[in-house]
């Protein structure tokens, strides 16, 4: 019963990022205004100087040198530990293709940046946020693959928590250094969970036909 509720929930998160991912590509491509891009920019517009410095260090994260820092130590982990090659694969992958898919995104919508002072140095079009839509895959891969090793409910949903509380700082981040829309990062969390899923689906299968 319990895993029956859980496949339901999975189903529902699905549809939900489907419908995020779809709703945030149609107005961006249509040039529409969003209302979160006015309602949450502006709660974000109230944060105190002070924590600038915090979200820098944050957005670190999600940028390449984070990531790529964070896939190696797991991709380590994965192959000399757990002798986990499929799972390491899956992983690489992912990363690899989901940051050019995201490149191909941004350049295909040509959004262009808030116009606001940035705080970071940006050179990129605005629309998906790389640093929430990267961020989303490198850091869901590696949180599945290690729930997967993770032998109590607790420790999972630890692994569980901290994940989504690190994604959410990550996306956070680009609004506070004024780089992106809410909707930027609202598209990214939604195409980047919809790559994990494709993702996981094929990790899971070339895991039992190994076996």
């Amino acid at each position: 019963m319990e895993r029956k509720n859980y496949r339901n929930f999975s189903y529902l998160f699905i549809i939900f990022a489907l419908f995020c991912a779809l709703f945030t590509s149609i107005k961006v491509a249509m040039s529409s205004d969003f209302w979160i891009d006015d309602k949450v920019a502006g709660l974000f517009a109230h944060v105190p100087k002070s924590v600038i410095p915090f979200f820098i260090q944050v957005t670190e994260m999600g940028d390449k040198k984070g990531i790529g820092v964070v896939a190696l130590l797991a991709l380590a982990w994965l192959l000399l530990k757990q002798r986990n090659y499929v799972g390491a694969g899956a992983l690489a992958l992912s990363v690899a293709i989901g940051n050019e898919v995201s490149k191909l995104l941004k350049n295909l919508f040509v959004r262009p940046r808030p116009d606001l002072e940035h705080l970071v140095d940006v050179k990129s079009y605005s629309f998906p946020s790389g640093h929430a839509m990267v961020g989303m895959i490198v850091y869901l891969m590696i949180a599945y693959l290690l729930m997967e090793e993770a032998k109590s409910k607790a420790a999972k949903s630890t692994i569980a928590v901290i994940t989504a509380i690190l994604l959410l700082l990550i996306g956070a981040s680009r609004i506070v250094l004024q780089v992106h829309y809410p909707s930027d990062v609202l598209g990214g969390y939604a195409l980047g969970y919809l790559w994990v899923v494709i993702w996981i689906l094929l990790y899971n299968y070339f895991k039992k036909r190994e076996k």
